[in-house]
C-alpha cells in the first residue's frame, strides 16, 4: 500500500568514538571495495567519449524529477527487485509509505511506520531490545541477544542493518519505505526469514533544492531537521547533505531523586555525493552518524498477584521497609539504581551502478558501527535485588554485493548476485547482587551475605562471515503471465567465545562452604569456546497473471533459512550454547487491483507461513537469565487487505487490515508463566503466538480546500491516521498476566500548505488513551508485574519550508 500525499575506561574518545577503530574500518572498506570499483570505472571511462556530459545531466535531472513529483494512484515505482517498477505489477505482498506521507503524519520513526502497517509488530523496552516483526514472524518479543540473527532484514540504501537498535534513530529525508512480507533470501543480500524494510533516502540532485523543518510541543519536545542538495561540479558531481535533532523530556517521574526519565536526545547527520562522469557510469557514496543519549529506561509497577510458588511480593517488600503502591498511570517509577540508554551507530558506504544496453551491474561496499553503553535496574524497584545491570555493546560489520541484472525488454528477466559479510560483536557486561538478591532470588531462608555485593562481569566475542549467491529469474510466458523462478545458496560460520570472573561478597569457606552452591547459581567463573558452521539452499516459485491492465493475480511459495544462533552467556542447566539454524515455508495468493478510472487500489493476500526450529530469546524469570532456545514450530495464517482511495481531488483515503492466527504449533516444554511458577516447564501447543494481534488496522484520510493568502494560493487540511490491534500477549510464555487488552489510538493534525511551505499543528494518542506496551514479572516471581507505558497524549506544531 502506497500513502501519498558498561563505558569503558579506554577505547571511544570523548564523542563515544573510538578512533582507532573507525580509521581501521575506513582502511578496510576501502580495500574491499577497490577492486570493484577499479573495474567498473575502467569501462566507463572507455564509454566516457561515446556520449556529452551533458546528456548524463540531463537523466539524472529527469530522475531527480520523476521522483520529487507527485505519482499517480497506483503507479507508485519501487526497487524491490533491484529494478524500477510499479509496485502494482510486483507479484508479492508490498505496502510502500512515501517521504511525502511520512511529512505529512509527522511519522519520525520504524516505530510510528509500525502504526502504519498492520502486519509490521515494533517492540521496544531500550534501543538494543528492540524487535521487529511482520505476520508475527522474525524475533520473539522479549530481551534482543547479540548471537541472534534478525529474522525481518533492515535495509537502507541496500546497506543491511545487522542490529535491530540502529532502526530506533530518527528518520530524515526519506524517499520511501518498502515492507515485503515473507521470505526475501533470492533478492537481498542477508537472508531473512520474515520480511524486510527497505528504506531508500533522497538521493543529491543536480537541481538545487532544500528543506527545513523545525517542531515543537509538549513534554519539551523539539525536533529541527534539514536537506540542502543541489550540484558541486555541474553536470557531473552533486551533493547532499541532512541533519536532524530532536529532544523531549520523559513521561516519567523517578521518585527516587524525583527526576523526569525516559527521555531522549536524538542526533543524526548523513551527507552524499552522486558522481555520473558518463551516460552510463553512476556512483554514489554515503556516510551516516546518529547517536541517542537518555535516562532511559524503566518500568513501572503495574500490578501485584499472588503466584502458586507461596512467594508475596508485598510480603517480601515490607520485609526491606518498602510498602509497594499499584498505580502505573501516575507515571512514577521508583529505581534506586543508576540507569541509562546511550548509544552511536554510522558508517559508510559506495554503490556502484554501470548500465549496458543488456544488464546493469552493481556494487554495494559498506562498513557500518554500532556501540551501546547501558546502566539498569533489572529489578525496577528501590529494593536492592540488583544494583548493577549493563550489557555494553561494540559492533563492526563490513559487506561487500555484487548484482547484475537485466535491462531492456527481454524474454526472460533476471537478477544475480554475490554477497559477502563479515560481523564482529564484542559484549562487556556486569551484574552485581545486594542486599535483597539472596530472600527475592534464592530464598528468603537463606542469609543476605550468599548474594550480597557479589559482582559478575564478563565479556562475549562474537564473529560472523557469511558467503551467500543468490538470484531470481522471470520467464515471461506471455505478455501477461509470468513464471518467476529464484535460488539461494547460503554459507555462515559463526565463532564465539563467553568469559565470566565472579568477584565480591563474603568467601565462602568452612561453615559457609555449603552456600557456594545457590551463589554459584547468580553467579559463577566460566569460560567456553563455541563455533557452528552451516549451508542451505532455499528459494522460490512464483506464478503471475496480468488478467487486465488493471488486475494483477500471482500465487507464491517460498523456503526461508536463517543461520543459527550462540547462546553467549551463563547458560543455565540443559541450555545449548548452540542454536539451530531456523527455517519457514510460506505460501500467499493474490491479488492487485485498480478500480474506478484508478481512483481505488484494492490489494489483498491470503497467506500460510510454517516456521520450523522458531529461534526464540528465553528469559529465566528467577535468576534473570537470558539465553536463546529453539521452539520445534510456529505457524502463522492469515488476510491481508490494503485499500488506497482517491474520491475527488481534495479527498484521500486509505485503509489496511490484517487478520493473522499465529501459534505456536508445537511447543510442549515451554518456560512458564507466572500463573504457573510452580512448574518446571509448560505444553504452549496451539498457543497464541506472543506479540501478535489477531487483528491489526490502519486507516486515515486527509480533506483538503483551496484558499487563497492574497496573492498566493494555499490549501487548508485536516487529516487523520488511526491505528488498532486485537489484545497480545507481551511475554513469550503466553502468560495471563502478560497479556495486554485491545488497543485504538488516534492521530490528527490541521494546517495550511502551499507548494513551498507548511504549517501545521498535531497531535499524536489524542484521545489520551492510557495504555501498556509490555507487562512481565518481577524479580524472583514473587508475584510483582512490571510494565512500560504507551506515550500519553501529546500535541504540537511543525512548520516546513522547500526551496
Amino acid at each position: 500500500m502506497r500513502k501519498h500525499s558498561v563505558q569503558p575506561a579506554r577505547g571511544p574518545d570523548h564523542r563515544g568514538i573510538d578512533s582507532r577503530r573507525l580509521r581501521r574500518g575506513c582502511r578496510r572498506m576501502g580495500l574491499l571495495g577497490v577492486s570493484a570499483l577499479t573495474s567498473v570505472l575502467a569501462a566507463g571511462a572507455a564509454q566516457a567519449a561515446d556520449g556529452p556530459a551533458a546528456r548524463a545531466a540531463t537523466a539524472v535531472a529527469a530522475n531527480a524529477a520523476a521522483e520529487e513529483a507527485p505519482a499517480e494512484m497506483g503507479e507508485v515505482l519501487v526497487t524491490a527487485r533491484h529494478r524500477s517498477e510499479d509496485a502494482q505489477k510486483v507479484p508479492a505482498a508490498l505496502s510502500v509509505i512515501g517521504g511525502d506521507f511520512l511529512e505529512k503524519t509527522n511519522t519520525t520513526n520504524i516505530a510510528q511506520v509500525a502504526q502504519l502497517v498492520p502486519s509490521i509488530q515494533f517492540t521496544f523496552f531500550n534501543a538494543r531490545n528492540a524487535n521487529i516483526n511482520i505476520r508475527g514472524l522474525g524475533n520473539n518479543v522479549g530481551l534482543a541477544n547479540d548471537g541472534l540473527d534478525p529474522g525481518v532484514g533492515f535495509y537502507v540504501d541496500g546497506v543491511y542493518y545487522s542490529r535491530p537498535a540502529t532502526a530506533t534513530l530518527d528518520l530524515v529525508d526519506i524517499d520511501r519505505i518498502e515492507v515485503l512480507r515473507g521470505p526475501q533470501g533470492t533478492l537481498f543480500g542477508k537472508d531473512t526469514t520474515a520480511g524486510a524494510i527497505n528504506i531508500t533516502t533522497a538521493a543529491p540532485t543536480f537541481r538545487p533544492s532544500a528543506v527545513a523543518e523545525v517542531s515543537g510541543g509538549d513534554y519539551g519536545y523539539f525536533q529541527a531537521k534539514g536537506s540542502v542538495s543541489g550540484p558541486i561540479v555541474a553536470d557531473k558531481l552533486a551533493g547532499r547533505l541532512s541533519l536532524a535533532t530532536t529532544t523531549r523530556d520523559g513521561f516519567l517521574t523517578n521518585l527516587v531523586d524525583g527526576e523526569k526519565v525516559n527521555n531522549y536526545r536524538n542526533f543524526t547527520a548523513r551527507g552524499q555525493l552522486l558522481f555520473t562522469p558518463t551516460d552510463d557510469l553512476k556512483i554514489r557514496f554515503i556516510a551516516d552518524y546518529g547517536n541517542q543519549f537518555t535516562h532511559c529506561c524503566i518500568n513501572v509497577l503495574s500490578g501485584i498477584v499472588t503466584p502458586p510458588n507461596g512467594k508475596n511480593f508485598t510480603a517480601f517488600a515490607q520485609h526491606f521497609g518498602y510498602t509497594p503502591l499499584v498505580d502505573p498511570f501516575s507515571r512514577n517509577a521508583n529505581a534506586n539504581s543508576p540507569f541509562r540508554a546511550r548509544q552511536e551507530q554510522g558508517g559508510a558506504s559506495v554503490q556502484v551502478d554501470y548500465s549496458t544496453p543488456k544488464a546493469v551491474f552493481t556494487s554495494i561496499t559498506a562498513w557500518r558501527f554500532w556501540n551501546w553503553w547501558p546502566q539498569n535496574d533489572a529489578d525496577n524497584s528501590p529494593l536492592s535485588i540488583l544494583t548493577v545491570g549493563q550489557n555494553g555493546d561494540y559492533q563492526n560489520q563490513y559487506s561487500q554485493e555484487f548484482r547484475v541484472a537485466s535491462a531492456g525488454e527481454n524474454r526472460v528477466d533476471y537478477v544475480a548476485g554475490l554477497y559477502l559479510y563479515r560481523e564482529q560483536i564484542k559484549a562487556v557486561g556486569a551484574q552485581q547482587y545486594g542486599d535483597a538478591a539472596s530472600y527475592f532470588l534464592l530464598s528468603p531462608a537463606l542469609p543476605a551475605l550468599v548474594a550480597n555485593g557479589v559482582r559478575g562481569d564478563y565479556v562475549s566475542n562474537y564473529n560472523t562471515d557469511s558467503l551467500a549467491l543468490f538470484g531470481q529469474a522471470v520467464w515471461h510466458i506471455t505478455p501477461d503471465i509470468n513464471l518467476t523462478g529464484g535460488l539461494r545458496y547460503t554459507d555462515d560460520f559463526k565463532r564465539g567465545n563467553y568469559t565470566q570472573v565472579v568477584t565480591g561478597g563474603v568467601p565462602l569457606t568452612g561453615p559457609l562452604a555449603s552456600l557456594a552452591g545457590p551463589r554459584a547459581a547468580l553467579a559463577s567463573n566460566g569460560h567456553f569456546n563455541v563455533k557452528d558452521q552451516k549451508n542451505n539452499l532455499s528459494g522460490l516459485v512464483n506464478l503471475s497473471w496480468q488478467a487486465t491492465p488493471n488486475v494483477l493475480a500471482y500465487a507464491n511459495y517460498a523456503r526461508g533459512y536463517k543461520s543459527g544462533g550462540l547462546n553467549l552467556t551463563q547458560l543455565p542447566a540443559g541450555a545449548s550454547p548452540v542454536v539451530a539454524p531456523e527455517s519457514i515455508d510460506s505460501v500467499e495468493v493474490g491479488v492487485k487491483t485498480k478500480l474506478f478510472d484508478r481512483r481505488l487500489v484494492l490489494n489483498a493476500d491470503v497467506f500460510w507461513e510454517q516456521d520450523k526450529d522458531y529461534q526464540a530469546n528465553i528469559l529465566d524469570p528467577i535468576l534473570l537469565k537470558m539465553y536463546l532456545a529453539n521452539v520445534p514450530k510456529v505457524r502463522a495464517q492469515g488476510v491481508e487487505v490494503d485499500i488506497q482511495a482517491q474520491p475527488t481531488e481534495h479527498v484521500s483515503l486509505y485503509a489496511s487490515a490484517t487478520y493473522n492466527d499465529a501459534i505456536y504449533d508445537k511447543y510442549p516444554s515451554a518456560p512458564c508463566g507466572l500463573e504457573h511458577a510452580n512448574l518446571s516447564a509448560c505444553n504452549l501447543n496451539n498457543s497464541a503466538l506472543a506479540g501478535t494481534p489477531r487483528w491489526a488496522i490502519a486507516a486515515g484520510g486527509e480533506v483538503s480546500y483551496p484558499v487563497s493568502l492574497g496573492a498566493r494560493e494555499a490549501e487548508a487540511y485536516l487529516g487523520a491516521d488511526y491505528t488498532y490491534r486485537s489484545s497480545i500477549y507481551s511475554a513469550a510464555t503466553d502468560s495471563i498476566y502478560s497479556r495486554l487488552p485491545q488497543l485504538s489510538l488516534l492521530n490528527a493534525r490541521a494546517g495550511v500548505r502551499s507548494e513551498r511551505w507548511d504549517a501545521y499543528v498535531w497531535a499524536k494518542n489524542l484521545f489520551d488513551k492510557d495504555y501498556l506496551t509490555t507487562v512481565a514479572p518481577g524479580s524472583g516471581n514473587t508475584g510483582s508485574l512490571y510494565s512500560q507505558l504507551g506515550d500519553p497524549r501529546t500535541y504540537g506544531v511543525t512548520l516546513r519550508v522547500k526551496y
